[in-house]
């Protein structure tokens, strides 16, 4: 990642956001939602106005002195910050959506900020983020090209397949130029969310081309494995109700008298 820790050594972040005070910092993802779709662990607040939230939606927040902190124009899986720099968030955090075409307001949000949890959604909003709390690392994948042969090759293509999409990254290649025994390297960075459980497959294919025979090239595989940690809101109620009291009532006393004492003196 961009610490430098080798991806088995990513620590899960902590869901709760308030454990050290307001944050200064939340970075949500935009997912269309509308008011219904709501799901965290605080008394929601979300309106929804007569036409649900878009594709692409302009979201305004603002902090509870009116501040407007955030002014974004995004589409469903785009990511948005609200920063506050030098100083904390006010208790309360008041987004609105506007639809981009005329501006129509289509969902407020009202969000307390001392009640967070990564994951929570609200309306067109999910948390991803706040302050070094974070469901979104970046990951660096380093490719190493060596040349084994022995002539002098040139490398011509680095095909990346990830997520059934294909790239080329010969661009990223340091050096195409390889005599025998030289390497070199391509990297790429991309963000992955740690939260939810997941395993992502890359496949790369590098090709070269020597000077005078058939072209070389060589394929590997990498499985990046992520075990999510996400857990409900700690609102959500017990999935087994408590046991009923027994309905048997206790056993009456005994209903005969106890025996009288002897009536003859000794």
């Amino acid at each position: 990642d961009e610490e430098g820790r080798d991806c088995n050594e990513i620590p899960s972040p902590n869901f709760m956001c308030s454990e050290n005070g307001n944050p200064e910092e939340l970075t949500f993802t935009y997912v269309g939602g509308e008011c219904e779709q709501s799901f965290n662990s605080q008394e929601d607040e979300c309106e929804d106005f007569e036409n649900e939230p878009s594709i692409t939606s302009l979201v305004v927040c603002k902090d509870s002195d009116g501040t407007v902190l955030s002014s974004q124009t995004v589409t469903i899986g785009d990511t948005l910050t609200v920063p506050n720099p030098g100083r904390t968030l006010g208790d309360v955090l008041v987004c609105d959506v506007f639809e981009t075409g005329d501006n129509k307001k289509v969902q407020t949000l009202r969000i307390a900020t001392t009640l967070l949890s990564l994951k929570d959604v609200f309306g067109s909003l999910r948390l991803e983020s706040c302050d070094e709390q974070s469901c979104l690392v970046s990951i660096t994948y380093t490719y190493e090209i060596e040349n084994i042969g022995t002539n002098v090759m040139d490398v011509t293509t680095l095909v990346r397949e990830r997520v059934n999409k294909s790239e080329n990254l010969i661009g990223l290649v340091d050096d195409t130029s390889l005599n025998v025994g030289e390497s070199t390297v391509a990297k790429e960075t991309e963000e992955f969310d740690i939260c939810v459980a997941s395993q992502t497959t890359t496949t790369v294919r590098a090709e070269a081309d020597p000077p005078a025979d058939k072209p070389c090239f060589d394929e590997e595989e990498y499985v990046l494995t992520i075990v999510g940690v996400l857990t409900s809101p700690p609102t959500d109620p017990p999935t087994v109700t408590p046991s009923e009291s027994p309905s048997d009532p206790p056993s009456p006393s005994p209903s005969d008298p106890p025996s009288p004492s002897p009536s003859d003196p000794p």
